[in-house]
């Protein structure tokens, strides 16, 4: 019983120190948030990174010539997300990806 409780707390810190080292490095799509833009009636599902921040998150669609700025919500019925930047993201039209 005396090994018992040397060895635990020692094997306990061990663990923290190994587990402390599996952290998997992040890359970009990690960023990444999963959010909905309407585009006339219909809802599309959009991947936007959109960092929590004081500006509201917009989007402008790759080959639109009008540049129109699409709101990004959280879900159809959810509120808007919100970005740190002002700048709308360009992404790709999601009418053209089924």
């Amino acid at each position: 019983m005396k090994k018992l409780k040397l060895i635990l707390p020692m094997l306990a810190f061990v663990f923290a120190i190994a587990l402390s080292f599996a952290f998997v490095s992040t890359t970009a799509d990690d960023y990444y948030a999963t959010g909905f833009i309407k585009i006339g009636t219909t809802w599309y599902e959009v991947d936007v990174d959109c960092t929590s921040g004081e500006e509201l998150c917009k989007v402008t669609l790759e080959g639109d010539e009008t540049e129109t700025k699409y709101q990004v919500y959280d879900d159809e019925n959810g509120a808007p997300l919100e970005s740190t930047s002002p700048i709308p993201e360009e992404i790709p039209d999601p009418r053209l990806n089924p």
